[in-house]
């Protein structure tokens, strides 16, 4: 199929996901936020829809929709922005699940494949993909260990901001090999599974003031016996594959959701309140508008980037997306407040709940690093595009 990234919004698919996303997602929205709920029924939904999947091949059963597909490389991300535009967590949730499912099918064996794929297209699983942990020396230098032993690996550490956890699939844990000092050598990828021994999961960590519909707990390992059925790809397989770099658009499109889904509920409101005469809000909605499109425009030029297959550009590209994403919501925020009204903010209504959740997931994006490793690419310098979050 032969089309461009703006296009697949008006596919069947994507024009269903947004009428189900304005419906039955908003209306559940407030119950997940309050709750700090994962939104199952959401995810379901989406389910049922291919779209916990999106990112495997359609050989193995998915929608063969990531940034390296020749035939689709929009329809994981749109879909992560139409959800984003009512509940950034669900989408979050997407996000990370697809995420694992790519990596498996990619990276994993034949086995591994039957082992974890499979069941993903039976039945709604939801996986978590963790390299983040407390005083990590570096992306790919952890404080979780890895030892070398017959049969596979003993795994001790502690792990946060799991999203989805393991206990409705499995996770992806990052861990370093003890006595290796080349990350290229000693990154390594295990999964964990329920029922494994020493494996366990704080759901009582996670209280954030925003993003609260996407429950990402804490995962401790205590002398996890890892087989080698549960190792995912060579030593240095998630760095040497430039993995980091793939995932930067899924987070511009969550930003560039969140800002769309505040905008028009705002401007919405503007127009039934009769305020459209208003130079005021005439002015305001003018450069919302425009910081909006900016944003837009960046975020699709970087998919049909990742068309030219020169990857370093196709990173750039998904770097400086991410960022403008970030950037025009941050700059838009104080507006949309102003132009709504305090009384918009109550917790009947949704802004409240979209600002807090993109103060939180907008800290993902190392506004700094982010910067600073564009600027060394257009210096000449030296620079990793993958060395960010």
């Amino acid at each position: 199929m032969n089309f461009d990234s703006h296009e697949v919004l008006k596919t069947p698919l994507l024009t269903e996901l947004n009428e189900l996303v304005q419906t039955k997602f908003r209306e559940r929205e407030a119950k997940y936020f309050d709750n700090v709920e994962m939104p199952l029924e959401n995810l379901q939904d989406l389910f049922e829809r291919g779209l916990l999947t999106t990112t495997v091949s359609r050989k193995h059963g998915g929608l063969g929709s990531n940034v390296l597909s020749d035939e689709d490389p929009a329809t994981f991300y749109q879909s992560i922005r139409t959800v984003a535009r009512v509940s950034p967590g669900t989408a979050h949730c997407m996000q990370v699940q697809n995420h694992v499912a790519w990596a498996i099918d990619e990276i994993g064996t034949d086995e591994q494949r039957k082992l974890f794929i499979e069941p993903m297209m039976k039945e709604m699983k939801l996986s978590s993909f963790v390299g983040s942990e407390a005083n990590r020396k570096h992306m790919y230098v952890l404080r979780t260990t890895a030892k070398k032993v017959d049969g596979g690996y003993i795994v001790n550490g502690n792990k946060n901001y799991a999203t989805n956890g393991f206990d409705r699939g499995l996770a992806v844990i990052f861990a370093t090999i003890e006595g290796e000092t080349d990350y290229f050598k000693s990154h390594l990828m295990v999964i964990v599974e329920p029922g494994m021994k020493g494996v366990s999961q704080n759901d009582n960590w996670y209280r954030p003031t925003g993003m609260r519909s996407c429950p990402s707990p804490e995962i401790y390992l205590d002398n996890v016996m890892i087989d080698q059925n549960h190792v995912l790809g060579e030593p240095g397989a998630y760095p040497a594959g430039r993995w980091q770099g793939r995932f930067h658009l899924g987070f511009a499109a969550n930003y560039l959701g969140m800002l769309e889904g505040m905008y028009m509920w705002v401007k919405d409101g503007l127009v039934k309140r009769g305020r459209g005469k208003d130079a005021f809000a005439q002015l305001r909605i003018g450069e919302i508008s425009t910081a909006l499109y900016g944003a837009q425009v960046a975020f699709e030029n970087a998919i049909d980037t990742w068309r030219s297959k020169d990857i370093q550009r196709a990173e750039l590209a998904s770097m400086r997306a991410k960022a403008i994403c970030a950037h025009a919501a941050l700059q838009s925020r104080d507006q949309l407040i102003m132009l709504s009204g305090s009384t918009a903010l109550f917790d009947e209504f949704p802004l409240g709940r979209m600002l807090r959740d993109l103060d939180t997931h907008i800290l993902h994006v190392g506004h700094d690093r982010t910067a600073q490793i564009i600027g060394a690419s257009e210096l000449g310098e030296v620079f990793d595009s993958t060395l960010q979050r």
